[in-house]
C-alpha cells in the first residue's frame, strides 16, 4: 500500500484484497482485552474537524487494539478558534512526533492539504462531499463475508447521492472488485453534472430491489442540503424508503447503511432486526478493517 490513504483511487484490487486478508486475521485472532503490537511506540493523531461517532470511535478502538499512543485533536476548543491556521496546527502536532494522522473534515480536500504539508502518514476519515475510503472498504469487506465474493454482484446505491462521500468511495471500490453498480435517487439528489460515473440510473425502489444483490442505503443529509432540494422529507420517504413489505419480497438481498440511520425516512425500522440487514456487522467490521489499514500503512514507517 502507498504510505497514505486519501482517495479510493490510491488502492488497486491487490491492495483491497490485502486489507481484507489482514482484517480477517485480526477478526479471527482478536481476544477481548488483549492487544496486538503493530503500532507499539507509534503516535496516532485523531484529528476530527467535523462531528463523528462511528468513524471516530472505530479508529480510536482500532488504534488502541494495535497498542498505539493516541493524540485526540478537535478544532472546537483548539487554537484554530483563535485564528491559528490549519498549517500551523499541523506543524505544532508534527513537533510532538506524531507519525500518523487520521483526518475528518466537513471540507473536501483537507486531508490532501495536510498530506502536502507533512511527511507523516495521513488517512482520510471523510472529507466533505469528496470521499470516505475506509467506509467503502469496510462495506466491501462486510459484503464479501456475506456473499463470499464481490465480483459479479449487483449493487445499488440508494438515496442522497449528491452529498455522499460514501457513494463516491463505494462506486470506485465495488467496481475495482468487479461488482456491477447502479444508482436510484430523486433527480435533485443526483450530481448536477449528469452521472459523472456513467452508471445506469434505476427508476424505482421496486426495480432496484428486483435487480440488486445488495442495497447500500445512504443517509438523507439534511444538514448539507440547500433549501428546496426536495419537496418534502415525507415525499422522499414515500418513493424511496426501503419498506419492510418491499424488502422481504427478496430472500437473500443484503442491506447496508453507513449510519446514522433516519428510520422512517430511508429505512423501515423493522428491517434492522433481519439477518440480511448488515448494519451491525458493518460497525463490527469497521474496527477490524481500520486495524488492517493502520497496520499495513505503519509498515511504511522506518
Amino acid at each position: 500500500m502507498k504510505p497514505c490513504l486519501i482517495n479510493t483511487s490510491d488502492l488497486n484490487k491487490d491492495d483491497l484484497e490485502l486489507i481484507f486478508a489482514k482484517a480477517k486475521y485480526f477478526k479471527e485472532n482478536y481476544k477481548y482485552g488483549e492487544k496486538f503490537n503493530d503500532l507499539k511506540n507509534i503516535t496516532v493523531a485523531i484529528a476530527f474537524f467535523e462531528p463523528s461517532t462511528r468513524t471516530k470511535l472505530s479508529f480510536d478502538l482500532a488504534a488502541k487494539r494495535l497498542s498505539a499512543d493516541i493524540l485526540h485533536f478537535a478544532s472546537a476548543g483548539s487554537s484554530i478558534t483563535k485564528g491559528e491556521s490549519l498549517v500551523d496546527t499541523i506543524r505544532t502536532i508534527d513537533d510532538m512526533n506524531v507519525q500518523m494522522y487520521i483526518v475528518r473534515s466537513a471540507f473536501s480536500g483537507v486531508p490532501q492539504i495536510i498530506k502536502n504539508k507533512t511527511d507523516r502518514i495521513v488517512i482520510n476519515a471523510g472529507d466533505g462531499k469528496h470521499e470516505h475510503p475506509t467506509q467503502a472498504i469496510l462495506d466491501a469487506f462486510t459484503l464479501s463475508e456475506y456473499y463470499g465474493k464481490i465480483a459479479g454482484l449487483n449493487i445499488c446505491i440508494v438515496g442522497d447521492i449528491i452529498h455522499s462521500r460514501v457513494a463516491r468511495s463505494n462506486i470506485f471500490v465495488m467496481q475495482t472488485l468487479g461488482a456491477n453498480v447502479k444508482l436510484v435517487a430523486p433527480g435533485t439528489l443526483l450530481p448536477r453534472h449528469i452521472n459523472p460515473w456513467n452508471l445506469e440510473i434505476i427508476d424505482s425502489i421496486d426495480d432496484a430491489i428486483n435487480w440488486a444483490d445488495a442495497l447500500i442505503v445512504l443517509r438523507l443529509q439534511r444538514e448539507r442540503m440547500e433549501s428546496g432540494i426536495l419537496p418534502s422529507i415525507a415525499e422522499f420517504a414515500k418513493f424511496y424508503q426501503i419498506t419492510f413489505e418491499k424488502f422481504i419480497q427478496k430472500d437473500k438481498i443484503a442491506l447496508m447503511h453507513p449510519g446514522p440511520v433516519n428510520y422512517g425516512i430511508e429505512l423501515d425500522y423493522r428491517i434492522s432486526s433481519m439477518p440480511n440487514c448488515l448494519i451491525d456487522k458493518q460497525v463490527t467490521n469497521g474496527v477490524f478493517t481500520r486495524m488492517a489499514i493502520l497496520s499495513l500503512l505503519a509498515q511504511n514507517l522506518g
